[in-house]
């Protein structure tokens, strides 16, 4: 068992220093792929960058952000299954502008300017009360959704406040350490689920709701063919 542990030994020393250069070259090679990727990270991650991006992309001196939807046909805007009170916009419509606006500050206002076909006045006004109407309900939802979270961190912290009145009193008064042990972890558990709630989810339901408010109050209009190619000229 020795013996072939020092041919083992011996043959990986052997290998190491015949290809020791490839292997420095490796690790340079690394090493340096390392460096420039640590150097694109601090270039594309940082807030300035991020700023000028948006700032050349979206926003207008009026400090409002423009989004634009190019579309062919009517079609590509309104549901062409849908009809009569339950007509609906497609969902690529709301898909493309949240993505879009999902690059912006939720407090920056948005135009929303859909071009490339001329729709009718009539049509407008049902685009835009769609918008509208699409954001309201998914508003309604998450604010739900926000008292749902709210209240099961309330709860948790009160039930962990009774929990650690229990456990003192077992303690203190009764000196009865078994059951104290069950109290302190259900008091324990409360407080950590409580606050589990407060710092990850009901922050991130909060900027949901930031972000569809946003939404909610974009400005859409329309510009037909004849404007678009006039701005093009």
């Amino acid at each position: 068992m020795q013996k072939d542990t020092n041919v083992s030994f011996y043959y990986y020393l052997f290998i190491c220093n015949k290809y020791k250069y490839d292997i420095i070259y490796m690790v340079i090679i690394m090493n340096d792929f390392k460096t420039k990727m640590n150097e694109k990270i601090k270039e594309f991650s940082n807030d300035d960058y991020l700023s000028g991006y948006i700032n050349n992309e979206y926003t207008t001196d009026d400090n409002d952000a423009d989004i634009y939807l190019k579309v062919r046909e009517k079609d590509d805007v309104i549901d062409r299954r849908t009809t009569g009170n339950q007509i609906e916009l497609n969902d690529e419509v709301y898909e493309y502008l949240e993505k879009k606006s999902s690059m912006l500050e939720n407090d920056i206002p948005i135009n929303f300017h859909i071009i490339g076909y001329d729709f009718t006045s009539k049509e407008q006004g049902v685009i835009k009360h769609l918008v509208k109407e699409h954001y309201s309900i998914e508003l309604y939802k998450i604010q739900k959704e926000f008292k749902k979270t709210r209240n099961k961190a309330i709860n948790l912290i009160i039930i962990g406040l009774v929990c650690l009145f229990i456990y003192l009193y077992l303690v203190l008064v009764l000196e009865s350490d078994v059951m104290a042990e069950i109290f302190v972890f259900l008091f324990t558990f409360s407080l950590w689920e409580a606050f589990h709630s407060i710092i990850y989810i009901l922050s991130d339901v909060k900027d949901k709701r930031a972000a569809i408010t946003q939404n909610l109050l974009t400005n859409v209009d329309f510009i037909n063919k004849g404007e678009e190619e006039k701005d093009t000229e």
